[in-house]
């Protein structure tokens, strides 16, 4: 046996090498509000799949059922007929004029907005549970809807791009993704395809 430290001191040693390492990493990581969570899409018995939207010309004719006072197309008026039916009632806002995002499809009743909870803040698990239930339906039955993307909890899913699944959300360059409405964390954001 060579000399050195007894067996016991190069444990502790070993022991407090270890632990300085932890906690480096941890000084080293982001301060906590910094973080993004973006759970797994919660998974559970998805309601019955709604009957296929029978068509319509994507015009803005539709009196928003929500009660914005604008307009939504036939498609968006099919996709509330049916979240109700799946969901019962539920806290939607459909058409807004969004200024802010011209790019938005609110403007042109396309989209709806489904809060499981209150608007800007971030939901509890309940009510987290309940936004993932509802963009997990939406997505399931996109093409019997008319679902263009489902955005929900700092993830977007893309008719265009299926296979990328529930993709990080970046904000469009237009929102900020660490607050509640922008990452969309406060509400499930549905819009149907142009020309339906």
């Amino acid at each position: 046996m060579s000399p050195g430290l007894p067996v016991r001191a190069t444990g502790v040693l070993a022991a407090a090498a270890v632990a300085a390492l932890l906690l480096t990493s941890v000084l080293d990581r982001p301060p906590a509000r910094d973080l993004v969570v973006t759970p797994a899409p919660y998974v559970e018995q998805l309601p019955a799949a709604p009957d296929p939207f029978p068509g319509g010309d994507g015009a803005c004719t539709v009196p928003d059922p929500t009660g914005t006072g604008g307009c939504v197309t036939a498609a968006t008026s099919w996709l509330l007929t049916e979240l109700g039916s799946a969901f019962g009632e539920l806290r939607v806002s459909c058409w807004s004029e969004h200024a802010w995002n011209p790019a938005s499809a609110h403007p042109d009743g396309r989209a709806c907005d489904v809060f499981p909870g209150r608007s800007g803040v971030v939901p509890e698990s309940e009510e987290a549970a309940a936004g993932w239930h509802v963009a997990e339906w939406a997505r399931e039955n996109a093409a019997a809807l008319e679902v263009e993307h489902v955005i929900w909890w700092g993830r977007i899913w893309s008719r265009a791009r299926p296979a990328a699944g529930w993709a990080p959300y970046r904000g469009g360059g237009v929102y900020d993704v660490s607050d509640p409405t922008g990452g969309h964390y406060d509400h499930v954001h549905i819009s149907v395809r142009e020309d339906a």
